[in-house]
């Protein structure tokens, strides 16, 4: 049996997640903007990874968004600017600044987080427990082979380009 004949091909599952993703996007923009209106997605982002990661620096932000330097610089500035981030000097590395949320920036974490945890449990609603638990595992298995796959000496092969 060829793999367009299988009743669920791999790209099946990938365009169910891509789906899904979407829909969560669109939840989270439409919530995200009840909780501050001026918020883009990608600063949400940028406040909850470091809500998450206290200390981080601005290297590590934009190796986690996968936006440009000077894109992530503009943004932690803005975020600075409206007092919600705050930076201050890394002793590891006296070239670079940990990022932390302010006593604002806490606040509106903590708001962005309740309104994120009510989008998941909204769109999860028909999933219970055992089943939300199942699927995690079954996601944290498919990162795990694509974490391998993008180790793999061969992922400059013809093999390993073809994601």
């Amino acid at each position: 049996m060829n793999s367009r004949a299988a009743p669920h091909a791999a790209s099946d599952v990938f365009d169910a997640m891509h789906d899904l993703l979407h829909v969560y996007k669109a939840h989270m923009v439409r919530t995200m903007a009840t909780v501050h209106p001026e918020l883009t997605l990608n600063e949400v982002r940028a406040l909850m990874f470091v809500g998450r990661h206290p200390g981080t620096t601005q290297k590590e932000l934009v190796a986690h968004s996968g936006a440009d330097k000077a894109q992530v610089a503009r943004m932690v500035a803005m975020l600075q600017d409206k007092g919600w981030l705050e930076s201050a000097p890394n002793a590891e590395d006296k070239r670079s600044r940990c990022l932390s949320l302010s006593a604002r920036g806490l606040d509106l974490h903590q708001a962005l987080r309740e309104a994120r945890r009510g989008v998941a449990a909204g769109l999860l609603q028909g999933c219970d427990r055992a089943t939300q638990t199942q699927l995690l595992a079954l996601l944290a298995q498919v990162r795990s082979s694509v974490d391998a796959l993008d180790a793999c000496p061969c992922a400059g092969s013809e093999a390993g380009t073809r994601r």
